[in-house]
């Protein structure tokens, strides 16, 4: 690629998405404080094993990946996968295309199929343990080769903030009031902004 053409696909990795990540890491510290056992689990871990980790290393913790992954399961930021366009007459599960026709696939509803994720509305990293999930049945980001260029990015900072936020701060939700998701143009946060209250560890 040519100067130009990188420093346009830096800025769109940047600037394009952070509202995206911005979306997913309140999630994250809604579910998390929502579960109580994910909290604890999340922070023996984080104090028995990353207190000396490199940024890299931090974020492979892997109850660190799987609260993330299952974050992003559970409480999608994009309901729908960017549109394809049939280019030629084909049958989707015996439904017939035509041309011009525009496909989207529905990353919700395919995040809460309850045979590949038993229990599907309960907010369960384990499930990401005890099971490693194809691009077709875990797909946040999207698929194909048109799935999300910046999904390496957003993962590595979602990762790092929520460990750095609950390794220095304690929190507690505002109010026990079950958060709702709100779609804010090609994205989906939470409704009231997931309201916390935040001490440093000394003032508890």
């Amino acid at each position: 690629m040519s100067a130009a053409k990188l420093h346009d696909e830096l800025l769109t990795l940047l600037l394009a998405g952070h509202e995206a990540t911005t979306n997913a890491i309140a999630w994250a510290l809604y579910w998390i404080h929502r579960t109580p056992t994910v909290l604890e689990n999340l922070q023996s871990e984080l104090k028995n094993e990353g207190g000396n980790l490199t940024p890299i290393a931090l974020t492979q913790l892997p109850y660190l990946t799987a609260v993330c992954n299952e974050t992003l399961r559970i409480s999608s930021v994009a309901f729908l996968s960017f549109p394809r366009e049939v280019a030629a007459p084909m049958a989707l599960m015996d439904h017939p295309l035509e041309p011009g026709t525009r496909v989207y696939a529905c990353i919700d509803l395919k995040h809460r199929r309850p045979d590949l994720y038993p229990e599907p509305e309960q907010f369960r990293p384990e499930r990401f343990l005890d099971r490693k999930y194809s691009m077709s049945e875990s797909l946040p980001f999207g698929g194909g080769v048109r799935r999300c260029i910046g999904d390496v990015l957003a993962q590595f900072e979602m990762k790092l903030i929520v460990a750095q936020i609950l390794s220095h701060y304690c929190l507690t939700l505002a109010n026990q009031m079950p958060e709702t998701p709100k779609r804010r143009g090609v994205n989906v946060a939470p409704a009231s902004g997931v309201k916390m209250i935040v001490q440093s560890p000394a003032e508890r």
